[in-house]
């Protein structure tokens, strides 16, 4: 009998292990197959026509075939030649006439552009100029989207993404690392030559330029340098107004070999050629105000300013504002102590110190007021908030803040925060997804270099972390300062996207390093149901506060992850969200079925459950500016889970909703989501491909109440019935509120 179960059990295994394969094959997608499906939608409204060319001399050589018009747009990349001519017309026949003049000038264009340089003036039927500054091709939709883009007359430079084929000829493909770029970056652009492979200048500035300053030109990164400054690249947004230099969201150029990327880390200039000596602006260097708010903390705030006077080296003077909402009598006296003890030590030490304030004043916790008085407080050009459990390591922290946060574009300059004593990475930026505020990069170490660069050198971004935030306190008070309405969560982020929406460019510099001893005064947001739903209530509060940015990110790419809360940066291909699913068939039961068992073997993690209007439009529907209808009367929920030391693809799941306060169960029947991410951190675990999970329910079969978030597991291969909760819970009433697991 024991043999019989045996051979039964093995034979339910092997069932179970061919279906989750082929249900793995069914939701694993290429990196080549999405990209083709995107670039599908690319509609080519125009036709091209290639000519030849020797070199760029009297003796260029021209010919024109109407049997050349290739009506894909397409690049025959078959035959090498560093010079390459092309005529575009729009759809309609020759009209709208552009021609293209393609250099390939070897890798990254430091010197071999040169030779082209003396025959520039020559270009009289080029509008505009496209160098390949790597091994490799443009792509089939390269020349229509230049030729559409250039038909604004603001542009006069253009740059697109990329992604390595290879492969022997007739059996290529693309690599599943593409290089997604941001918008335009005028500070990371200063750090790096995040360009990359292809660059398109518009021809008649270019010969401008070449006019006056041709031969002290090396590198097609330093021709780019002077074309967007005399273009006004440089320089604070006009909200609405068109930048000079233009990303183009899709892949514009093919590279031929792995190690393109490291274009991303090319630089130029050793320092930043806007960054010199503070001290030789009219009236010396700024003066830096730094408020940090604290309470009862006097040790960790003592170990903060021992480190900043001790650690941070020569550079501009500073004062510092505490503001105390509420310190026990004890607490305010050591810190009173303390203050007057660092007022006369350090004065005599350190000719930049203006001393220490101390503002007590008891209220109720909010992180926007507290940092609103110390700014009232200030005497200061520029405004530092700086955490009190911060810890400083590096010298010139202050001073590489300083240097970025006086030029008249920059609007709010944050720094890259570590967790105390390690590498791991705390915070590199937030980046705005359509899940909410993330910080990318979180709990990855910082001894290795993500995604081309991103935690290494300077990055505009669309916000930093409040933990460490400088800015010109007229920047800040244009802003209108911290909005009060948030007291805890999301009051830096609220700051910096109206920073960003005044048009300023906010900075990310993660060549400044500090350590954060995160979240020691306040606890962690999460750990009750009560901090949760105010997490939740703030975030709506900041949605609604900046309705045109929910789900969009000028410095994250569309074709990144933005439904996920993960890590790194991944192409969006990995994870798709797909509400046109079927509606789930929901049931509502009056408890848990029988032999349920809860185990915390049974692992969930929410990610997103909210209305689906809101999924769309980031704000519950009476308060949006797009209609309500019938496919937005529901919510969607997502997340992950699986069972620890089991093999996964025996299971079947159903996701659990508990009312706390009946008991009231409701069962929904869950979609498998291939997730890499979850099986990549889960190397010990079996079967994980398919952790994630995703579901549409009808807004009817979610009564009013509070629940929690349950996954109820199904062995298939035994009658074994487990479930694990989430800490997390959901409140719904008429429209439901978010909530996700924050990692």
């Amino acid at each position: 009998m024991a043999f019989l179960k045996r051979k039964i059990r093995k034979f339910l295994t092997d069932r179970q292990h061919r279906n989750y394969e082929k249900t793995i094959s069914e939701k694993k997608l290429s990196y080549e197959e999405w990209i083709e499906k995107q670039e599908e939608k690319i509609a080519v409204r125009c036709k091209i026509l290639e000519e030849t060319a020797k070199c760029l001399t009297n003796e260029s050589e021209k010919y024109s075939d109407e049997g050349k018009l290739n009506h894909n747009a397409g690049f025959d990349s078959s035959e090498s030649r560093d010079c390459r001519k092309f005529v575009v017309w729009d759809e309609n026949g020759r009209k709208g006439r552009m021609g293209f003049l393609v250099l390939q000038c070897g890798d990254f264009g430091e010197c071999e552009w040169q030779r082209f340089a003396g025959s520039f003036h020559e270009m009289t039927d080029v509008d505009v100029v496209v160098f390949l500054c790597a091994q490799g091709e443009p792509s089939r939709l390269c020349f229509p989207l230049l030729y559409q883009e250039f038909l604004r007359e603001r542009v006069i430079l253009a740059y697109g993404d990329e992604d390595v084929r290879t492969g022997e000829k007739g059996q290529e493909f693309r690599r599943e690392r593409p290089w997604f770029k941001p918008d335009w970056s005028p500070d990371t652009f200063l750090s790096c030559f995040y360009f990359g492979s292809l660059v398109a200048v518009r021809a008649k500035p270019l010969l401008e330029l070449l006019a006056g300053k041709g031969g002290d030109i090396s590198s097609i990164y330093e021709l780019c340098f002077y074309l967007i400054r005399d273009g006004g690249g440089f320089r604070k947004r006009t909200p609405g107004e068109e930048e000079p230099v233009l990303h183009i969201p899709e892949i514009l150029f093919h590279g031929r070999r792995e190690g393109y990327e490291t274009a991303g880390s090319y630089c130029l200039f050793e320092e930043s050629p806007e960054e010199g000596d503070l001290g030789n602006r009219e009236g010396g260097g700024p003066l830096v105000s730094v408020v940090i708010p604290s309470k009862d903390n006097p040790k960790v705030l003592f170990h903060c300013l021992r480190t900043l006077f001790d650690r941070t080296g020569e550079g501009p003077s500073f004062e510092i504002i505490i503001v105390d909402n509420g310190s026990r009598g004890e607490n305010r006296e050591m810190t009173e102590r303390e203050i007057e003890a660092r007022n006369r030590e350090v004065k005599e030490l350190r000719e930049d110190f203006r001393g220490i304030r101390y503002h007590y004043e008891p209220m109720e916790f909010n992180f926007s007021h507290m940092c609103n008085i110390g700014a009232g407080e200030a005497s200061g050009e520029l405004l530092l908030f700086l955490n009190d459990d911060m810890e400083i390591i590096q010298s010139d922290w202050l001073i590489r803040l300083v240097l970025k946060a006086v030029l008249p574009r920059a609007g709010a300059v944050g720094a890259k925060l570590l967790y105390p004593d390690s590498a791991t990475i705390q915070h590199a930026g937030i980046t705005n997804l359509r899940v909410g505020p993330a910080h990318k990069l979180q709990f990855l170490s910082d001894d290795e270099e993500h995604y081309y660069g991103r935690n290494r050198g300077v990055h505009n971004m669309i916000g930093a972390t409040g933990a460490c935030l400088m800015m010109r306190k007229k920047v800040f008070e244009e802003a209108g300062g911290f909005f009060e309405g948030l007291a805890v969560a999301f009051n830096d982020v609220d700051l910096c996207y109206t920073i960003y929406e005044n048009g300023y460019y906010n900075i990310e510099r993660n060549d400044v390093v500090l350590y954060h001893h995160e979240s020691l005064s306040r606890g962690k947001d999460g750990e009750s149901e009560e901090k949760q739903l105010r997490l939740l209530r703030e975030k709506d509060v900041l949605y609604e506060r900046h309705q045109e940015l929910y789900g969009r990110d000028p410095f994250y790419h569309k074709y990144l992850t933005t439904d996920m809360l993960e890590a790194e940066y991944s192409p969006a291909f990995r994870y798709q969200v797909r509400l046109d699913m079927p509606w789930a068939l929901a049931k509502e039961r009056e408890g848990l079925p029988g032999g349920v068992r809860e185990d915390a073997c049974v692992v969930l993690g929410m990610e997103c459950a909210m209305d689906i209007y809101k999924w769309k439009y980031g704000v519950e529907a009476e308060r949006g500016g797009g209609e309500a209808d019938p496919s937005d009367q529901g919510y969607y929920f997502q997340g992950y889970s699986f069972v620890i030391g089991a093999d996964n693809a025996c299971y079947k799941r159903t996701l659990i909703l508990k009312e706390k306060d009946n008991g009231r169960i409701i069962e929904i029947p869950v979609e498998d989501q291939y997730r890499q991410d979850i099986c990549d951190n889960l190397k010990d675990q079996v079967n994980v491909q398919l952790t994630g999970f995703a579901a549409k329910v009808r807004l009817s079969d979610v009564p009013k109440g509070r629940y929690r978030f349950g996954m109820l597991v199904r062995e298939r291969c035994s009658r074994q019935k487990l479930i694990g909760f989430s800490s997390w819970v959901l409140e719904a009433g008429e429209r439901i509120r978010q909530t996700e697991e924050i990692f």
